[in-house]
């Protein structure tokens, strides 16, 4: 019999994700037994504050890499979308498992025409990129909500908001099924970089990485590592309006970047294709970045 500790964050949406992925390592490993560690980050417990150049790098991550770094626990799962774009020294992503939706819902109070949204709809999101990508498309409020998946569901009646803005992929694993809901055309919309993957992180060179590559899902990694290489490239955090969507054909990947200022007034996109997700990456940042006129990471 094989045991493995597994960290994670609290919210039930985490708990899910964790849930998932174990279900699948027992059925791949039959002697494996995970035992599941419930870890409070700083996202968990700062929960008044704002995505803001004050958040730290990995808010909802760096206590669960702490706790891995120090052989607390085996492994983690992560929403990717949640991870700093540094790679923690020690630590691996093993796996990377099938993607979920990748676009962003709208939930309101009612029906609903995303392409004729009244003056003044009040839309909660903590997302700036999600913020820009609205007030691009209609004049709406923008009110800033935090809270998991179910609390900003509840937060449209109880904060007297016309809509929320979440997830698809957490809607559709938590089975929340809003009467009145718009899937977001990511054409327009484009989800954030990484948006419905999940990561799992072991030490490097641990037994559980080997352990825990039978859930790797080629297509999905290298998707998400373009997506991230342009985040990288543009040094961009949680406070950025960007976003990032690849898809396959064959080998050759093509990335979607949006890119806004960081005032969000501006915003520069286009498609970079390539056949290297590291390269595509870096080049659809310097195309948008020189659009807008801004400097480049080091």
């Amino acid at each position: 019999m094989t045991k493995l500790r597994v960290g994670t964050r609290g919210s039930d949406l985490a708990l899910w994700q964790t849930g998932w992925v174990s279900d699948r390592l027992r059925s791949a490993h039959p002697d494996l037994e995970i035992e599941r560690i419930i870890i409070k980050t700083h996202g968990d417990l700062a929960i008044d504050q704002r995505f803001d150049a004050d958040w730290p790098a990995g808010g909802f991550v760096g206590a669960i890499e702490q706790q891995l770094a120090a052989n607390r626990i085996d492994f983690a799962v992560h929403s990717y979308k949640d991870m700093q774009t540094a790679t923690t020294p020690g630590l691996t992503i093993a796996a990377v498992p099938g993607r979920e939706v990748v676009y962003d819902v709208l939930v309101t109070r009612g029906p609903t025409d995303l392409d004729n949204l009244p003056a003044g709809f009040r839309i909660g999101t903590s997302s700036p990129r999600r913020a820009a990508q609205f007030r691009r498309a209609a004049k709406v409020e923008i009110v800033e909500i935090r809270g998991n998946v179910p609390t900003r569901v509840a937060k449209l009646d109880k904060d007297n908001l016309d809509g929320v803005v979440l997830a698809g992929a957490g809607l559709k694993r938590l089975g929340i099924d809003p009467p009145y809901r718009i899937e977001l055309p990511t054409d327009r919309f484009v989800p954030s970089p990484a948006q419905g993957a999940l990561a799992i992180q072991t030490r490097e060179n641990d037994q559980a990485a080997e352990i825990i590559g039978v859930l790797d899902e080629a297509d999905a990694r290298r998707e998400v590592e373009a997506e991230r290489a342009f985040l990288r490239a543009v040094n961009a955090g949680c406070h950025t309006p960007v976003g990032a969507l690849a898809s396959l054909d064959g080998t050759t990947i093509a990335l979607h970047g949006q890119l806004f200022s960081d005032d969000g007034l501006r915003v520069a996109e286009t498609i970079e294709k390539g056949d290297d997700p590291h390269s595509v990456g870096s080049r659809l940042a310097r195309r948008l970045l020189s659009e807008l006129g801004m400097c480049p990471s080091p």
